[in-house]
């Protein structure tokens, strides 16, 4: 399938636009409003906390002014015979206004460790809305995948990045040991082994890795890999780094590309097919998925309420794309793209500016400004830009 403009110019991304951009959309009308249902409850939480500081501190004030006024009166009158009577007004004062001050500092407490648990469950349901989307549906992102093996099964992880907007997924795999032959197919590499019937010499041998375990497994989209394997009795070790054709092999630690003689025993149109053979393995055996953490700059985006601007920076690259569909088609009220078949066979799928605006517009002020940025809002300009997405 190729995903093609209606001037027949490819996307810059083979995917279904139209449909991601529906999924971006819903996942917008679902996440904003949890959102700011957490930072209303954050808001009547500083509230309520404001207003009972405000009292204990009103009462620790009243107190201290009530007692230096009548120190002062004592002093001012200076008859002795007053100043039981002052100190049982102050201990009655200081008994009723120390028992009052208890009771507000349990509810300040109750309240500032009870409120995380009201937003909890919101946070983690802003997760799991976005945690199908934010897989493959962020243009543009840089990625890199992770896996590790052992006793307990293969797990693994992957992130994303773009323009300051960072997900983080833990992952699950179909099975519960990758060998390379799973992962790689066939494959040797060189070492030196002792052989000889009546005189042991060192010779070079090919050794066959198919049985081997993948330990550890890290690819990028820039396609470079780092693969760590060992033998079931974990006695060899070998690991191969590398990326653009130029790789570097390792028995332990020792590096067996730079030794003259093993070097040329080395496959490496062999090694240059891995980036390919580890993609695929990740896309069909992938068994879960789950988002686990949401960074913006740096910073928790969920916990700091920053989801909105993450939308955002989605909505640029979208945007960019939703700026062609409309350059490049026929009716410059729809987003069209044209899906093209194997065979030739083509079909068009649209979604038009006044059904994106209104869906946006129902989340409100945040819903409109996505709009804009987007640039179905008849009110804003979108500016002249250099694609975004890779």
């Amino acid at each position: 399938m190729k995903y093609i403009y209606q001037d027949s110019t490819e996307l810059p991304v083979q995917r279904d636009f139209i449909e991601d951009l529906r999924t971006f959309l819903d996942i917008t009308s679902r996440v904003i409003p949890l959102e700011n249902s957490i930072i209303e409850i954050k808001c009547k939480q500083k509230e309520a906390l404001h207003e009972l500081k405000s009292k204990i501190e009103g009462m620790n004030y009243f107190e201290e002014k009530l007692e230096t006024l009548l120190r002062k009166l004592v002093n001012e009158v200076d008859i002795e015979d007053i100043i039981p009577c002052t100190n049982a007004i102050l201990q009655t004062c200081s008994e009723n206004l120390g028992k009052r001050r208890e009771i507000l500092k349990a509810e300040y407490t109750k309240i500032e460790n009870g409120t995380p648990e009201e937003y909890k469950k919101i946070e983690e349901n802003i997760l799991e809305v976005l945690s199908r989307f934010l897989i493959t549906g962020v243009y543009g992102a840089e990625k890199r995948f992770e896996l590790s093996s052992n006793t307990n099964g293969i797990s693994g992880e992957m992130e994303g990045w773009v323009s300051g907007l960072q997900y983080h997924y833990t992952l699950t795999f179909t099975e519960e040991t990758l060998t390379v032959e799973k992962l790689l197919g066939n494959l040797s590499l060189p070492g030196w082994a002792r052989a000889g019937i009546l005189r042991k010499e060192e010779k070079i041998k090919m050794q066959n890795l198919s049985e081997f375990l993948v330990t550890f497994l890290e690819y990028d989209t820039q396609k470079n890999v780092r693969i760590a394997l060992e033998n079931k009795k974990a006695n060899r070790k070998f690991r191969i780094e590398g990326g653009e054709h130029r790789y570097f092999v390792y028995e332990d630690d020792k590096e067996i590309t730079s030794d003259k003689e093993l070097g040329d025993f080395i496959d490496m149109e062999k090694l240059a097919r891995i980036p390919e053979k580890v993609k695929d393995y990740f896309r069909a055996n992938i068994h879960t998925y789950n988002l686990s953490k949401v960074l913006l700059d740096e910073e928790d985006a969920i916990s700091t309420n920053q989801i909105f601007d993450c939308l955002k920076v989605i909505a640029e690259q979208y945007g960019v794309i939703v700026q062609e569909c409309l350059a490049k088609g026929h009716n410059k009220e729809e987003i069209t793209i044209k899906m093209e078949e194997a065979d030739g066979t083509r079909t068009e799928k649209y979604i038009t500016k006044t059904e994106i605006y209104t869906l946006l517009a129902e989340v409100g002020s945040e819903g409109i400004e996505i709009a804009g940025i987007l640039g179905v809002d008849s009110r804003t300009q979108i500016k002249d830009k250099k694609y975004l997405i890779v």
